[in-house]
């Protein structure tokens, strides 16, 4: 892949989401009510379907296996029949919020939920991807918790 490809990739992610879908500086520590309230601001921009099933789908996957990625940040995911496109969500913690309550220091501040259509499986691995690109820096989790606003995220 030559470095325009990485630049294409790296954009790419910044565009899966506008500050329409970005929750900054939540004051909630606890991870399902931040996912929740993610999956509400989403619903209001795209057809995700039912919030209390599309929340239930992304803690299937995260009781099972949680998706700290990086240090201090989460990517939940869920594949959605509802949905016929990719749709992202973020939301910054300034303190952090328990992601694992199996695990009381698994506190991160930064969450990217992932939704994808059930008939897409690569959507959610082109996301990732360009994902990994740009927070490639330990320190893109406080960085980013850090921005004042939406715009800024």
């Amino acid at each position: 892949m030559d470095s325009h490809d990485d630049r294409t990739e790296s954009c790419l992610f910044s565009s899966l989401f506008s500050p329409a879908e970005v929750i900054c500086r939540t004051p909630e520590t606890d991870r399902d009510k931040v996912l929740r309230g993610l999956l509400r601001l989403l619903a209001q921009r795209a057809s995700i379907g039912d919030i209390d099933e599309a929340l239930r789908a992304v803690l299937v996957r995260e009781d099972d296996l949680p998706t700290i990625v990086a240090p201090g940040m989460a990517m939940p995911h869920a594949r959605l029949e509802t949905l016929s496109g990719l749709v992202v969500g973020i939301a910054t913690s300034e303190q952090g919020i328990l992601f694992d309550p199996r695990s009381p220091d698994s506190f991160v501040k930064l969450i990217v939920l992932t939704l994808t259509p059930k008939n897409a499986p690569g959507a959610y691995l082109q996301a990732i991807g360009s994902l990994a690109r740009v927070c490639q820096d330990p320190s893109t989790a406080d960085v980013v918790a850090n921005l004042p606003t939406a715009e800024d995220v």
